[in-house]
């Protein structure tokens, strides 16, 4: 019998705070070794660090303004 599993995909939109607790999150669970992502997971979570560090970036443009 063949395996026709298909992943399905969830977009999610998440506020500022919300995506600041997640990487706060993927960093405790990083360094505690408790999470060991594959391929597919470590995009996510470079995806997740990208689209925080741009919005430092943003905050701190707008703090030197």
């Amino acid at each position: 019998m063949k395996n026709n599993h298909v992943e399905k995909s969830y977009g999610v939109a998440l506020s500022e705070k919300q995506l600041k607790f997640l990487v706060h999150c993927i960093d405790v669970a990083q360094e505690s070794l408790s999470i060991k992502p594959d391929k597919e997971e470590m995009d996510l979570i470079r995806r997740i660090s990208r689209k925080h560090d741009e919005l430092q970036d943003q905050k701190y443009d707008s703090m030197m303004n």
